[in-house]
C-alpha cells in the first residue's frame, strides 16, 4: 500500500530488497562529490601527505644530529675522561648503541 502511495505521489524510491536476492553482489556507493570536489580534495590531501613526511623527515634529521652530538661527545669523554667519567659515558653510549640496534631490529618486522 505504501509503495502506490509514494508511485502516486512521485517519490523515486526503490525497495532494495526486492531488487537484490539474498545471494547478491552488488555495493551501493552514494556520493555528492562533483569531480572538481575530488580534484580538490585530492589535492589537498596530497598536499598534507608531503607537508607530514617533510615534518617527519626534519624531525628524524634533528634527532639525528642530536644523538650524534650527544654519542660522539661520549666517546669523546670515554676516550680521554677521568674513570667516573668514563662510567657515565660508557652507559650512555651503551644506551645509544642498544637503542640503535632495536630500531634496525624493529625496522626488519614491517
Amino acid at each position: 500500500m505504501e509503495e502506490q502511495t509514494n508511485e502516486k505521489r512521485g517519490d523515486p524510491q526503490i525497495n532494495l530488497g526486492q531488487i537484490v536476492g539474498k545471494d547478491h553482489k552488488y555495493e551501493l556507493s552514494v556520493s555528492n562529490e562533483t569531480p572538481e570536489d575530488a580534484t580538490a580534495r585530492c589535492v589537498r590531501e596530497m598536499a598534507d601527505a608531503e607537508l607530514k613526511r617533510k615534518m617527519t623527515y626534519s624531525l628524524f634529521c634533528f634527532a639525528l644530529l642530536v644523538v650524534g652530538v650527544v654519542f660522539g661527545g661520549c666517546v669523546y669523554v670515554f676516550a680521554v675522561g677521568t674513570v667516573d667519567d668514563k662510567k657515565w659515558a660508557a652507559g650512555i653510549i651503551s644506551a645509544i648503541a642498544s637503542g640503535l640496534i632495536g630500531f634496525l631490529v624493529g625496522q626488519g618486522k614491517r
